[in-house]
């Protein structure tokens, strides 16, 4: 039977820790170092139990509301006084709930610990934000010492109640603050893939490539919020009007360009159209030689910015040169390595493979190059061959990027994939943390993690991973869908259906543009039978089976979705298959409460015999 507790929990997250990480460079590792040890003092002080920190985020739990609020007074007042604080411009926003939550062996879980996460969400950096549940069990004490007001009822996605909130005054401290940031007033812009006009149409991947590098700066701008490249780039060749892709995408602007090389010379036309009038915003037209490609894109993101009014810092324009190569040569390869690696697939993984080789023939310093390396063989290692050379591979690759580019949250993000595969799981654990330190956007980093804390049993964790990769990429139907199977797992049945219920709104839109992504099929059948339309499920799961019949990661997801309907003979099948094609993590299998129906079965038990680990 799951247990539960009534606890108040404290949520507290850097505002702008992007930017932060951008400005202070090597110097941001020791203002987390400083932050961290405020906020430790602080729970220690008031008996609180710190649960988790994920980046720059700590979750807190007390028995008595009233320690919650003291702990908050005092952080807040310590990043009001202390000289290095003011000095790097620190804001921190912090939420405060209390209710029941499911007891996990790692902590807490629940929608309880959900609504928590989303009050300190919609504070501003400086500002602590309490619920009416919080408040009416706090002592005339404490309400003396930080006095509260009333912010007004607000709905939060996902829930179906409203949550009357407060605003905690802490004495010293700044007292007025903008409306609640429960829904985003974020700009949203597609970036779709730049148009190649040259004759060589091999060119077309530099094309994409400067259309990702922009997706890539543009993100790191507060203010607005930037389509994936997955969701943006679907799009491309159907010649769609402006309004269309505007409803698509759920976006009010489309950035759209083209390229034109000759003699070492490159001519970009951008258009910056509004998606509700189908007029220009803004165009510009830039010219240079294409080994100034890096100076050209981080112009356009200027110029992006200044049309769109939002707010650009000199550390944010200079976010694509400062981490790729100034080897042109070497960019051409790495940008067709990018393109192959993309297509998850063996053949893709081989090409990008000797791409990204060549990228470093041509620079040896190229991290992201190094970094390729490593996604592809532990890709490779996963999916297709699980060898000790794979392992090894991908194992140097990712040591070298890191060396080669201490600050970069990508590099990181690889070598925690690749220490997760090494079981080293503490070691992994620290390098997601310095990827999503040093690139809170980040959301592979966000993501991977993830996926290693539900591949170690730590379920509680992943959930909250995946639920931040969401809100890095709101369009991602899998992080979603992922975090609803967690939370089902965990006991929190109502919110699971709210997010499978997400999730499979998301997966059905990217199906829309994209209607033989096999993944987003045998992820969509997964939540509808929990959602009890067992017939649509087993047609997405047959249309997915259809078109790639031997690949593993699918084959293993027929297991489970055959395993949920309860047809064992297929479930068993699948999975002996999957294994066969390579998919061999025993984590997976053993944690994956979708099997529990065949788990006993003595197939399954000599199929997880046969694994290692």
């Amino acid at each position: 039977m799951v247990q539960k507790q009534i606890i108040t929990i404290l949520f507290t997250d850097i505002e702008h820790s992007t930017r932060l990480a951008q400005q202070l460079r090597e110097d941001y590792p020791e203002l987390l170092r400083k932050y961290r040890a405020a906020i430790r003092d602080a729970i220690v002080d008031h008996g609180g139990r710190e649960i988790d920190v994920a980046g720059d985020g700590f979750f807190i739990t007390y028995d008595i509301a009233d320690n919650a609020v003291r702990t908050a007074h005092d952080i807040q007042r310590i990043f009001h006084v202390e000289e290095w604080a003011l000095e790097a411009g620190l804001k921190v926003r912090m939420g405060i709930h209390t209710g029941e939550a499911l007891i996990t062996d790692t902590g807490f879980t629940g929608v309880q610990v959900h609504c928590a996460a989303r009050i300190c969400d919609a504070a501003h950096g400086g500002q602590v934000i309490i619920s009416l549940e919080t408040k009416e069990l706090l002592t005339p004490a404490v309400l003396n010492d930080t006095p509260v007001n009333s912010l007004g009822e607000f709905m939060f996605k996902d829930f179906f109640y409203p949550c009357q909130l407060y605003q905690l005054n802490v004495p010293g401290t700044n007292k007025k603050f903008p409306h609640p940031r429960i829904e985003s007033n974020d700009k949203r812009i597609a970036v779709l893939p730049f148009e190649n006009l040259s004759d060589d149409a091999d060119n077309e991947h530099f094309c994409q490539g400067i259309a990702e590098e922009l997706i890539f700066a543009l993100g790191k701008i507060p203010g607005l919020r930037v389509i994936s490249r997955s969701s943006a780039f679907a799009l491309h060749g159907k010649n769609l009007p402006v309004q269309e892709i505007g409803k698509k995408l759920n976006v009010s602007s489309v950035l759209e360009g083209r390229v034109r090389t000759n003699d070492g010379q490159m001519r970009i036309s951008v258009e910056l159209v509004d998606t509700n009038s189908g007029l220009d915003i803004w165009s510009g037209q830039y010219n240079s030689p294409r080994e100034q490609i890096f100076n050209m894109q981080d112009k356009i993101t200027l110029d992006i910015t200044e049309a769109l009014e939002c707010k650009l810092i000199p550390e944010e324009l200079h976010t694509i040169e400062d981490r790729q190569t100034k080897n042109i040569e070497a960019y051409d390869f790495y940008l067709r390595g990018r393109r192959f690696y993309l297509q998850y697939s063996t053949r893709g993984t081989e090409y990008a493979l000797l791409m990204f080789q060549k990228a470093i023939d041509e620079d040896a310093r190229y991290a992201l190059a190094y970094a390729g390396i490593a996604d592809c063989y532990s890709y490779l290692y996963q999916h297709m061959a699980r060898t000790q050379d794979n392992l090894d591979k991908a194992d140097k690759a990712s040591l070298k990027a890191v060396d080669l580019d201490p600050y970069l949250g990508d590099t990181y993000a690889s070598r925690g994939i690749v220490l997760s595969l090494q079981k080293r799981f503490e070691e992994a654990e620290k390098a997601f943390q310095t990827s999503i330190e040093s690139d809170p956007s980040l959301f592979h980093g966000w993501f991977h993690y993830g996926r290693m804390c539900f591949t170690y049993g730590k379920l509680d964790k992943a959930a909250r991973l995946f639920q931040q990769a969401n809100r890095v990429e709101p369009d991602d139907y899998q992080s979603i869908l992922l975090a609803a199977q967690v939370y089902d797992d965990l006991g929190s049945k109502t919110l699971s259906q709210t997010l499978r219920q997400r999730g499979v709104e998301i997966a059905r839109k990217w199906l829309d543009l994209n209607p033989g992504d096999t993944r987003a099929l045998y992820m969509a059948a997964n939540a509808l039978v929990f959602l009890d339309e067992a017939v649509k499920s087993r047609t997405l799961l047959k249309r997915a089976l259809v078109l790639e019949p031997d690949d593993s990661m699918l084959l293993y997801n027929a297991g489970c979705i055959y395993a949920l309907l309860d047809m064992e003979a297929e479930a068993l099948n699948c999975l002996e298959r999957s294994y066969k094609e390579g998919l061999t993590l025993k984590g997976w299998y053993v944690n994956d409460s979708n099997l529990d129906s065949v788990r006993e079965h003595p197939r399954f038990v000599a199929l997880l015999d046969k694994m290692v680990g």
